[in-house]
């Protein structure tokens, strides 16, 4: 299981995360990306490449 945080401070709500993530674990809100699905993650990690911004952090837990 992960934990996944988005720092909202940095988050642009560029949608990327949501677009890249291959188990639909992040949805924008209010124009910022959070994460809805954390159980569906798998820490591909695919969502840290593709966020500039590195508002998301994935910790296994």
């Amino acid at each position: 299981m992960y934990e996944i945080k988005v720092d909202p401070e940095k988050c642009t709500g560029c949608g990327e995360c949501v677009e890249i993530c291959p188990e639909e674990v992040y949805e924008l809100e209010d124009e910022k990306s959070v994460p809805v699905n954390v159980e569906q993650c798998e820490g591909c990690e695919s969502c840290l490449e593709v966020c500039e911004q590195d508002a998301i952090t994935v910790t296994e837990v």
